[in-house]
């Protein structure tokens, strides 16, 4: 069965979250009961073929996996497969997610191994006064919108003590996270990490369990998100956590940042990083002694045991700081209270309790994505050129990013309030828990809350956005200096090009598009007062949110809908599909009416935010 387990797309693991907070003591970690090998047991011959994960540089490691469900007999799967189009058919498997614990200052208790094929994940709320949905981040989700998990989009919230169950099929493989898209829930811990096996475009020994990087308040977001509206300036963060470890040989360590609102810039003193993916693209290996995480990315990188000092010889000592250092311009922590950046420690001898007196390398810590030369894909993409910018150009839009103050009688959440809200399309996102837009899809116009950008075009033509934080041209928008980590569900997306210049749009236009196996992934940072221009195919029909990263914005409104072909959606969406859904808003609608349920029913609102 060891070996079985190894096969990339026969297996997806969600491993707990084991992120603590500065204030507690590590606790015992519930996991699931059940047979995780049921269903395994029917093994027959004719199954694909591809090299395991844990052991790529062992020259006798190719394994037949024999499920005779799974694909054509002898297909090989390899890092050069297009995960896009090709993957083994596998086999269903169903696990209940357990009892969501949402608790302050704690952490999920949450731990599955699922076969991929059609993963089915139920999930069901115990947080007493708010609803909630799990957004599987960087998942393609290819034709099963309505399992996203965007309450106000693909699905009304799962109301307390109500149950709503994902199905979706994994394409993709390495490593990602989930989290809850309800409001501000994943700032106060409703995260974990996600990893799906498949092959690697660097050799390692052993692989590690996920490390999660992310900011911590000791207040709760709901509270905080009040100083994002009134001012003055952004919450403040308090704390950084870290999970993981690290000794011997050379080690596969998955890098996922689930922050609030910080950038880190990862590290191990006097040790180098072969960086082989970006999200979950694999990449020609490059190699470096630091890694830059924008909020929602992650890394698969592999660290050699091989710790050298300054002067290039073998460093022998026993013990070396593991680091998480907010980045410059990327980090909202108190002036002179920045945590320590020293959040973990690699011993080289067993039991060791050596202090380490290492020094951090001499790299730059300034807010920025990896070095956008440095990204190529493994399986190559070549985007149609297009001239931009040219709104003639059939799915070419022009995106600033910026805060709108609203008109007399149009405040959010109460017509007469003035907040600032951060918007990337028309207007700020505000959508209605109860009225999402999955079911709403024979629309022919949309309410202008909703942000929707409509997109209908034939399958497998482009979407091109150029997104922009400053521009040479005349706006009422306030533009704010600050990058923005943007993720689009639904696809990965080719960065055509990435800048710290302001848009020039008159006829000496900056624009300067790569169209050749460019970098991609499906969070990208807009450099503070720069612009991006990203392309995608339109090959899977949806409404795909695409946001900012950083919570307090995203709760503003930073955000819109991307249509993708309303007709064809419309079709996919059968009665039989929707029905959970309809349910699901059902069982939303009677808890919510009854105001007994509600935290405080004297209060004039229920939701500030945008709702994700």
């Amino acid at each position: 069965m060891k070996l079985l387990r190894d096969c990339w797309a026969a297996l997806l693991e969600l491993f707990n979250v084991v992120t603590l907070s500065p204030n507690l003591q590590p606790a015992s970690q519930q996991v699931l009961q059940g047979n995780l090998d049921a269903g395994l047991d029917h093994v027959a011959s004719g199954g694909p073929i591809f090299t395991p994960p844990s052991r790529p540089q062992d020259p006798d490691s190719t394994i037949t996996c024999d499920y005779s469900p799974m694909g054509p007999g002898g297909q090989q799967f390899n890092i050069l497969t297009d995960y896009e189009t090709l993957i083994p058919t596998g086999i269903t498997r169903k696990r209940l997610a357990g009892a969501i614990l949402w608790v302050r200052n704690s952490r999920i208790h949450m731990s599955l191994q699922l076969l991929t094929a059609a993963s089915e994940i139920t999930v069901k709320n115990n947080v007493p006064f708010n609803g909630t949905t799990i957004h599987w981040h960087g998942i393609r989700q290819l034709q099963s919108l309505e399992m996203d998990g965007v309450n106000g989009v693909t699905q009304c919230p799962i109301a307390p003590g109500q149950s709503y169950t994902y199905r979706f099929r994994a394409w993709q493989y390495g490593t990602s996270w989930y989290h809850s898209h309800y409001s501000l829930q994943y700032g106060d811990g409703m995260a974990g990490p996600l990893t799906i096996h498949g092959p690697s475009s660097a050799n390692y020994d052993l692989p590690k369990d996920p490390i999660l990087m992310t900011d911590w308040n000791h207040r709760s977001g709901f509270q905080d998100f009040q100083v994002e509206l009134a001012g003055p300036g952004a919450p403040i963060m308090d704390s950084i956590l870290l999970n993981g470890e690290g000794q011997g040989k050379k080690y596969l360590l998955r890098l996922i940042n689930t922050s609030v609102a910080t950038s880190f810039v990862f590290s191990i003193d006097n040790h180098n990083i072969t960086v082989m993916s970006t999200d979950f693209v694999p990449i020609e290996p490059y190699v470096t002694d630091h890694v830059t995480i924008g909020i929602g990315q992650r890394y698969h990188v592999v660290v050699e045991a091989s710790p050298k000092n300054s002067s290039g010889l073998p460093d022998l000592r026993e013990a070396f700081w593991m680091r998480t250092i907010p980045a410059t311009g990327c980090q909202n922590f108190q002036l002179g209270g920045v945590p320590d950046e020293r959040q973990g420690i690699v011993y080289y001898k067993p039991g060791s309790t050596e202090y380490p007196f290492t020094a951090r390398g001499t790299f730059n810590i300034t807010c920025t994505d990896e070095p956008y030369a440095k990204l190529h894909p493994k399986v190559a993409w070549t985007v149609p050129k297009v001239t931009l910018p040219d709104l003639d150009v059939p799915n070419a839009t022009l995106f600033e990013v910026g805060r709108d103050k609203p008109a007399a009688g149009q405040g959010e959440p109460l017509p007469t309030d003035t907040f600032l809200r951060w918007a990337i399309g028309p207007k700020n996102l505000y959508l209605n828990f109860s009225d999402p837009t999955v079911l709403n899809l024979k629309n022919k116009q949309w309410n202008p809350d909703y942000v929707v950008i409509q997109k209908p075009n034939p399958a497998g033509t482009w979407i091109y956005l150029l997104i922009y934080g400053n521009a040479t041209t005349t706006s009422s928008r306030q533009v704010i200096p600050a990058a923005h980590p943007i993720h689009l569900h639904g696809h990965d997306f080719a960065i055509l090009q990435q800048s710290t210049a302001s848009l020039n749009l008159s006829g000496s236009t900056n624009l300067n598009l790569n169209f050749s196996n460019p970098p991609r992934r499906d969070v990208v940072l807009l450099p503070s007062l720069g612009f991006v221009v990203i392309a995608f195919k339109a090959d899977n029909p949806g409404s795909w949110l695409i946001h900012c990263h950083i919570a307090w914005h995203a709760s503003s409104g930073l955000a819109m809908q991307i249509l993708e072909s309303q007709d064809q959606l419309l079709q996919q969406m059968t009665p039989a599909r929707l029905a959970p859904v309809e349910k699901g808003c059902e069982t939303w609608d009677q808890w919510f009416s009854n105001p007994k349920n509600l935290w405080d029913a004297n209060k004039l609102f229920f939701q500030d935010d945008s709702g994700i």
